[in-house]
């Protein structure tokens, strides 16, 4: 799918001594990792409750809504039975400008991956919108890894690069995160921006670009 590699020696000083990568790049404050028996090895240790709570704190934080995205308005939309043997639900979440998506693994109620969904005609339809889009993305990102709100605007770029980015997808600090656009009957693109926790070995195994090796090379 895509491929690995680390800074090194690309890495700079800054003015307080620290390499460019600990400068500018954000680290997870908490452990939001849980080994699991999904395809790729790891889920974000927390129940959709606690995901939703900790996501509206910092939301709000950030100048989002009340109530936008309140944890009585995810929806069971199915429950399935992988190929691994795992029974995962899967929900989402109207705000009626976008739907947030969560997959949960049925028996420890551990979240396996979340996105956020907008149409291409939304998300094109004003700056302020897709800024806020970004928003969200970055949001549910900072969130479930374990990060904190400075890190919001980091996370919320790197979704925008992945639109743009040949793959759609980048690896960044046991998380993958993916960008795919899907066309209904009537034509409409949804575009789709996922969080999917995944183990270092995944990186390598699938290919899969590194963040930090992409912004170094096309950011600098």
């Amino acid at each position: 799918m895509i491929f690995c590699a680390s800074c090194g020696s690309d890495s700079k000083k800054t003015e307080s001594g620290a390499t460019e990568d600990e400068a500018n790049y954000p680290k997870p404050a908490t452990d939001n990792f849980l080994e699991g028996k999904t395809e790729t090895g790891l889920v974000y240790n927390m129940n959709l409750d606690k995901f939703t709570t900790e996501f509206n704190s910092m939301y709000l934080r950030l100048g989002g809504k009340e109530g936008e995205f309140s944890y009585k308005k995810w929806k069971l939309v199915r429950k399935e039975k992988q190929t691994n043997g795992l029974n995962y639900r899967y929900y989402s979440l109207d705000s009626g400008q976008m739907v947030l998506t969560a997959t949960v693994d049925d028996e420890s109620l551990r979240i396996v991956n979340l996105g956020c969904g907008i149409t291409a005609k939304f998300f094109n339809s004003a700056e302020n919108l897709r800024q806020k889009v970004m928003t969200v993305c970055g949001t549910i990102a900072a969130v479930a890894g374990g990060y904190g709100e400075d890190d919001v605007v980091f996370f919320g770029n790197l979704f925008v690069d992945t639109i743009e980015e040949e793959e759609h997808c980048f690896w960044y600090n046991n998380s993958i995160y993916l960008y795919s656009g899907e066309n209904d009957s009537s034509g409409e693109t949804t575009m789709l921006f996922r969080t999917i926790p995944a183990k270092k070995s995944i990186e390598a195994e699938w290919n899969l670009k590194d963040y930090k090796e992409y912004w170094l090379g096309n950011k600098k």
